[in-house]
Parts: structure tokens; C-alpha cells; sequence
């Protein structure tokens, strides 16, 4: 049996559940992240300042992808689309299934900007909550932006095409491997650019 038929046979797991777990990886990367932020602060240690960096880069695009997710299932369940939850195996960030061959159009493009939405929200919520009084809280949301970038280079022309009516499973197909590296160089360098602009 497949991985597809395997999940589609799985019961779906509870709201509460997922949030709950997301809630936790949440809280328990930005406890990480916050210790070593502390240490440096409270030590001046170059290595502390090493390791908050390092923190703040992984727990960015942790947030990152959490918020996107969510904003992705928020929008499609919004638009009455046909999404069961599904619990991720290992260090997937897929929470549901969008099935293109029952939701229409709409929903998807309902689906796909729930995902900005969140995660556009994520980074104003992070800009208004952390002062930039050290580079790790400036790393922490030069990430989150980052994150932002790589999802919209991989996003963008998929919705230009959508948008103009092109079938959304075939648009889908055509993602590459360069797709995705050309996004995590975007990315990269976003988050440099962020940090370099808000330090």
C-alpha cells in the first residue's frame, strides 16, 4: 500500500492535538532560542552570541513554516474546501490535504494566500513584540523574513498562473528542484539583507 493510501485511511487526529503539538515545538524552539539570548545578554560571550544567532536562523524558519502551514489550512477550511488534517511524519510540516481533484479553484487560491497571511502576521507581531537590541533578536526576525521570501518565490508563480487560469495541479507538477534552490538562495539572502538593514 502507498504512503497516499496509507494516510488516507489513517483517522483524521483531533484539532486539539495538532495545536497542541505545534503549540509545544513552538514554545520549546523559542525557549531555546530566548536561553541563549539571555546568556549572551547577561555574559557579553562571543560564543553566546554565536549560538543565538544560530538558534534565532532554525527557530525563524521553524516558526516560519508553523505559521505558514496554519494560514494554509486556515484559508482552505475558510473557503469550505475539503482538507483533513493529518499528522506529520517526522520533519514534515504538512498538516492537511488539499485535494485539487475535488476543491476548485478558488479554494485554492483561498488556500495559498491563508499561508501569507499568517506568516506575514507572524513577522509584525515578532517586529512589534522584540526590540532589536542584539543580533540575535534581529537574526530571529531577519529569519521569519527570510522564510517570507522562500515561500513567495516558490508561491508567486504558481498564483500567476492560477490566477490566469491555468489548472493548479498541472502548475504544481512543473515545481523543479531549481524552484526550490533558487527560493532558499532568495531566502538566504533576504535574511541577510534584513539583518544587515535592521543591525
Amino acid at each position: 500500500m502507498s504512503e497516499e493510501s496509507k494516510s488516507k485511511t489513517r483517522p483524521e487526529p483531533s484539532m486539539f492535538s495538532m495545536l497542541s503539538r505545534d503549540i509545544g515545538i513552538a514554545l520549546i524552539a523559542l525557549s531555546v532560542w530566548a536561553a541563549a539570548d539571555t546568556w549572551y545578554l547577561f555574559s557579553g560571550l562571543w560564543f553566546a552570541q554565536l549560538l543565538s544567532i544560530g538558534d534565532a536562523i532554525f527557530v525563524g524558519y521553524v516558526l516560519g513554516a508553523l505559521f505558514h502551514e496554519w494560514g494554509h489550512y486556515t484559508g482552505a477550511k475558510l473557503s469550505g474546501a475539503v482538507a483533513p488534517r493529518v499528522m506529520p511524519r517526522k520533519f514534515s510540516f504538512f498538516r492537511f490535504n488539499f485535494d485539487i481533484s475535488i476543491n476548485d479553484q478558488r479554494q485554492f487560491h483561498w488556500m495559498s494566500f491563508g499561508g501569507w497571511v499568517l506568516h506575514w502576521a507572524l513577522l509584525v507581531i515578532l517586529v512589534i513584540a522584540i526590540p532589536f537590541d542584539s543580533l540575535g533578536r534581529i537574526a530571529l526576525v531577519s529569519s521569519v523574513f527570510g522564510f517570507i521570501v522562500y515561500a513567495t518565490v516558490i508561491e508567486t508563480g504558481i498564483l500567476r498562473q492560477t490566477l490566469d487560469g491555468a489548472d493548479p495541479q498541472e502548475t504544481l507538477d512543473q515545481l523543479s528542484a531549481k524552484t526550490f534552490q533558487q527560493a532558499t538562495a532568495a531566502g538566504a539572502l533576504g535574511g541577510l539583507f534584513a539583518l544587515a538593514a535592521l543591525s
